[in-house]
């Protein structure tokens, strides 16, 4: 049987096992109170190559985000002129009638249809495609015999059923079409929303330079992500320590609440994500060992080196995301459900930021190698 994806509140409390992904359950300062050299044996972190950074941005590429940005600036109106193509969207009055009379449901005065979306009977949009936006089109159309059934044949809409293989006609009217506008590259364009550019040869080098550092960036963290698993694989866990046991509690708690909130008893909850309950507990174990295992390699190469992540570093990391997204702490807080530091803390940014600090020394250490 195919295995399902498990509960969100699974997902949200496995540590993914990866570079730059990886967290501790908890924000204090993880194995402070242990000699980790006694659980673990950390594989040579001195000295590892890693392949020289070389990243380039075409004119391609720039026309590419050029027209991206355009796209996002696109505005939409709508239009009482022009035909309608398929995957329009267009706003319809429209009256059916069978046998001369109309019906309930087979009338509608100012909806929205997305031509080509399959949301209406077989005809009905097909037979907009073409017409003026502004006319009046009759559509002579058979409900479909299966119309108001299951894949089964049972009924799963009595009014709709009462319909099914009747002929209808459908008065429709198109009284208009959203249209979308993108803008015109050019100075103007570029004036209005970004401008820190006086010219269109400066804002086309300012989208490489971005495009590039996102590239540079890229590859950076793909080159510390090697780095890491070659780190890992040449180390050895010589015992676990009690975070792993409460890592697994925690998580198969989480799963019992996620059966709970859904009000399904706990057979019926692993059988819908397709596990036993020995599979369920197998997978978490097997899944809190690596991940006490990657935390106690990656805080013994931070005490070794002396590195740790102060409350400004943290602080400015929070700035920054906040001012990424456009938020505020009272925005985030009212979109996200919880505050920047409970949200923080739940994903463990400390030790993200530290990750990114051990591999910093890392690449410092080690030798910068071409293809």
């Amino acid at each position: 049987m195919k295995k399902k994806i498990l509960s969100i509140g699974l997902i949200a409390g496995l540590c993914l096992s990866s570079m730059l992904t990886m967290t501790a359950c908890g924000e204090e300062q993880p194995y402070s109170d242990y000699d980790l050299s006694e659980y673990v044996t950390v594989g040579e972190y001195k000295g590892l190559e890693y392949d020289k950074i070389s990243v380039s941005v075409s004119d391609e590429e720039v026309q590419d985000e050029i027209d991206s940005r355009l796209e996002e600036h696109a505005t939409t109106e709508d239009a009482t002129t022009g035909t309608v193509e398929d995957g329009d969207t267009v706003s319809i009055a429209y009256e059916g009638r069978i046998d001369g009379e109309t019906f309930d449901g087979g009338t509608g005065e100012e909806d929205s249809l997305v031509i080509g979306s399959g949301s209406m009977i077989d005809g009905f949009e097909s037979g907009l495609i073409g017409k003026e936006v502004g006319s009046t089109v009759s559509l002579d159309l058979t409900f479909p015999e299966d119309y108001g059934k299951d894949s089964n044949g049972e009924v799963t809409n009595e009014s709709q059923a009462e319909l099914a293989g009747k002929a209808v006609t459908f008065d429709v009217n198109i009284k208009s079409k959203k249209v979308e506008t993108v803008p015109e590259y050019n100075l103007d364009f570029v004036t209005e929303y970004y401008s820190d550019y006086d010219s269109l040869e400066a804002f086309e080098k300012g989208v490489k330079e971005e495009l590039l550092a996102q590239k540079e960036e890229s590859a950076l963290q793909s080159v510390k992500n090697e780095l890491w698993q070659t780190i890992v694989e040449a180390s050895e866990v010589k015992k676990y320590p009690e975070e792993k046991d409460a890592m697994i509690e925690e998580l198969l708690a989480a799963e019992k609440q996620s059966a709970e909130d859904q009000d399904m008893e706990w057979e019926d909850y692993l059988d819908a994500v397709g596990y036993t309950e020995e599979e369920l507990e197998d997978m978490i174990t097997s899944y809190a060992e690596n991940i006490v295992f990657e935390e106690m390699v990656l805080y013994s190469i931070a005490e070794k080196e002396g590195l740790e992540v102060t409350n400004d570093e943290y602080e400015e990391f929070i700035d920054n995301m906040l001012e990424g997204y456009g938020m505020d702490e009272d925005t985030f807080e009212s979109t996200v459900g919880s505050s920047v530091d409970e949200w923080a803390d739940q994903n463990n940014i400390r030790s993200m930021l530290l990750l990114n600090k051990v591999m910093d020394k890392v690449m410092e250490y080690g030798k910068e190698v071409s293809e």
